[in-house]
């Protein structure tokens, strides 16, 4: 049955105001207003003294048009026009705050406002679970509890927030390093058991404060958020409270009950020896202080900050306005159509169209998260979450806005022709900033400055150092000795074959003048071998002499301290390094390399902290991707930017990290003055320009990425 009533309708009808309502006189900024209360369905409206006023006269006996006729006559000074008592009649009818006298429209009606709660039943991404009416409890914690919100104790609560402050402050760096496995696995179930627990008290606190102000709790109960569970209770009941600040303790006060909580575990926090209390009053301060101020705080959620924004504002139905602002200003813009806004002043209106347009953005970014969070963590049951959040976000209001474009209403007719002429300049309009208009960003990569090239003396035969000649960071010549190694096996064995090619030589002497010519040659054959092996030996001996390759300086650290080590056939000794010739080794990601070749010809930039930018040239580029580390510095565990795992390290040499994603490493070269200044394995950041990448095209990229990542975690 279509219950859109007309205008002859509604003054024909005779409506009656429900007898339970609940009207409270309130004054704000000199006007007065009245809250209606539904205790029926605990909820609450703000109408004006003019419209309580027609709403009082609605007997059920007179007509409509027999109320507006006797207002008139005893406010002949009202405002409220004949369309003004359409929509108001309306708007009652809607929320079952009048009822039609006619018992069949009223049947109707029933039947279709009691199928609107039903449907949130059927909402898988957030529904509600109610658990009673817990409003004697309440009652009960107030008279336990209720000195905790004092406003003498707020110079408490702030005196032991600065002091935690202090103490965290004090201690950044510890308290940094404790962050690193805040969210590791085997930290997810003290995370979880803080989060019950401070909501519990959270919404607690809100219950506390109502009661303290005379206000009622309804109802408590738990809210899923794709099968979240968050503790709820409502406080509805604080609208009736005269004085807004009254409403702004009630929504601040599971916001300051948290804070306190995580202040004390920030005072106890590194004061003891027990690991796990010092772990868990880590995990208590981060969930009660930084979750709480992203998520409770964040006035476009209808969660504690909005609230808290709206009284302080002195704005009611911020949200609804917002949403009347935006949906009006829509049909303005696209359809052409007429739209009427309430009587709104110049501060008012301009800060609920920014919260509309901003909510609206908000809500958009929301349902993009809940949906691929859902498809991602909750695997198969997530689909179907998602394909229900994309009928209920997406199609249902995409086939309302094509049926009202299409047929509109019996009050509104939209123009089709604006909207097509509208919106297809808006499409064209996109179509070429995306496709033709040059992305004006940059693509970035690490980079380690390493010497080019440095020289590594490597131990050719082991042996153990004996001499040291040079120190750590002294500028070398090429060829001049750096250190000595001494092996004590090849001394023998020199030794032994000198005196082996003595007894030779003696014999053959020996044979010559006995005149035994065949042993002569066998004897000869002999010292000619054993000459051989004396010269690799010796050769041998004269590697253990380290020369310096280039002109450089000794860069290994330490070097003193490897005096008398023993050294592996190999091992690395000494490195020499020119401080006029580095070159960077970039770590590129796969998707960004084909920007950075496509700068051939053009110079990429290096960006050093504290000094002016350089322009390098590409010099080589590595054809294929690895894992391998190009310096632990570029390590995300050693304050580097890119993440990386564990891996078992079969050899001195190889890094105990690789990384999680393949990088193409490049080479860019340095000028001599550049590689002066700086220093071999500092880290640097070098960006490329694309040519002929279009804003589209980055923000496909974009998307692209970060969809994959979400799905393929």
């Amino acid at each position: 049955m279509n219950l859109e009533l007309s205008i002859c309708d509604i003054f024909s009808s005779r409506l009656k105001l429900r007898e339970e309502l609940i009207f409270t006189l309130q004054t704000e900024n000199r006007q007065e207003y009245y809250i209606l209360n539904d205790p029926l369905h605990s909820r609450y409206f703000r109408v004006g003294v003019t419209e309580y006023a027609f709403l009082k006269l609605l007997d059920g006996q007179s007509t409509v048009q027999d109320s507006y006729s006797r207002m008139s006559t005893e406010m002949p000074f009202h405002h409220l026009t004949s369309d003004d008592i359409v929509s108001l009649c309306q708007w009652a009818l809607g929320r079952d705050l009048i009822r039609h006298q006619n018992p069949h429209y009223h049947q109707a009606s029933a039947n279709v406002n009691s199928s609107k709660p039903n449907k949130s039943k059927f909402n898988l991404i957030l529904f509600r679970f109610p658990l009673g009416k817990p409003d004697h409890f309440f009652t009960r914690a107030e008279q336990l509890w209720g000195w905790l919100f004092h406003p003498q104790i707020l110079i408490g609560w702030l005196l032991l927030l600065l002091f935690a402050s202090f103490r965290i402050g004090s201690n950044w760096s510890s308290f940094c390093n404790s962050s690193k496995t805040i969210l590791s696995i085997d930290n997810w179930l003290w995370l979880a058991g803080c989060w019950v627990v401070l909501k519990l008290l959270h919404e607690t606190a809100h219950g506390i404060v109502c009661k303290r102000y005379g206000g009622t709790v309804r109802e408590a109960g738990i809210l899923f958020i794709l099968f979240a569970p968050l503790p709820y209770v409502d406080v509805t009941s604080c609208w009736n409270f005269s004085s807004r600040w009254a409403r702004i303790h009630v929504a601040a006060a599971g916001l300051y009950i948290e804070l306190l909580i995580a202040a004390i575990a920030a005072c106890l926090w590194g004061y003891t020896s027990q690991e796990w209390l010092n772990h868990l009053c880590f995990n208590i301060v981060v969930t009660a202080s930084v979750a709480n101020l992203l998520f409770n705080l964040n006035p476009l959620m209808k969660f504690d900050g909005y609230y808290i924004l709206t009284d302080l504002l002195r704005i009611s139905n911020l949200y609804s306005n917002g949403q009347l602002w935006f949906h009006q200003w829509a049909k303005r813009f696209f359809l052409g159509v007429n739209t009427l806004l309430p009587d709104w002043s110049p501060r008012d209106h301009l800060l609920i169209a920014a919260y509309g347009v901003t909510s609206f953005c908000w809500r958009v970014i929301v349902c993009i998260t809940l949906t691929v969070t859902a498809a991602t963590f909750l695997e198969g049951a997530g689909i179907i979450l998602s394909l229900v959040a994309i009928v209920l976000w997406i199609i249902q209001p995409a086939c309302r806005c094509a049926k009202y474009i299409a047929f509109g209403n019996s009050i509104e007719s939209p123009s089709r022709s604006r909207f097509c002429l509208i919106s297809g300049t808006l499409l064209l309009l996109t179509v070429f900033i995306f496709r033709y208009v040059p992305w004006i960003g940059n693509f970035q990569a690490p980079a380690i400055v390493e010497y080019a090239p440095l020289s590594i003396e490597h131990a050719e035969i082991p042996g153990f150092i004996r001499e040291i000649h040079v120190n750590s960071g002294q500028q070398v010549r090429q060829g001049q000795t750096l250190i000595q190694l001494e092996n004590p096996e090849l001394n023998v064995e020199i030794a032994q074959l000198k005196i082996e090619i003595q007894q030779s030589e003696l014999r053959i002497h020996q044979y010559e003048q006995k005149r035994q010519i065949a042993d002569q040659q066998v004897e000869l054959e002999t010292l000619h071998s054993l000459q051989s092996k004396l010269t690799e030996k010796q050769k041998l001996f004269h590697q253990l002499t380290i020369h310096s390759q280039i002109n450089g300086r000794v860069v290994t650290r330490n070097l003193a301290s490897k005096l008398g080590t023993y050294v592996n056939q190999g091992d690395t000794i000494i490195s020499i390094g020119n401080e006029n010739q580095k070159e960077l080794h970039v770590a590129v990601a796969q998707n960004d390399l084909e920007h950075f070749l496509k700068t051939s010809g053009q110079p990429v930039t290096v960006h050093i902290p504290h000094k002016p930018l350089l322009s390098c040239a590409i010099e080589k580029v590595v054809p294929r991707a690895s894992v391998t580390l190009n310096h632990p510095a570029l390590a995300a565990s050693y304050g580097g930017d890119l993440p990386v795992k564990p891996v078992a390290s079969t050899s001195e040499t190889q890094s105990e990290f690789e990384l999680l994603k393949p990088r193409f490493n490049l080479i860019v070269s340095l000028a001599a003055h550049s590689s002066s200044e700086l220093n071999a394995g500092q880290r640097v950041a070098v960006t490329s320009r694309p040519t002929g990448y279009s804003t589209g095209q980055y923000l496909k990229q974009s998307v692209s990425e970060w969809f994959h990542n979400k799905l393929n975690p």
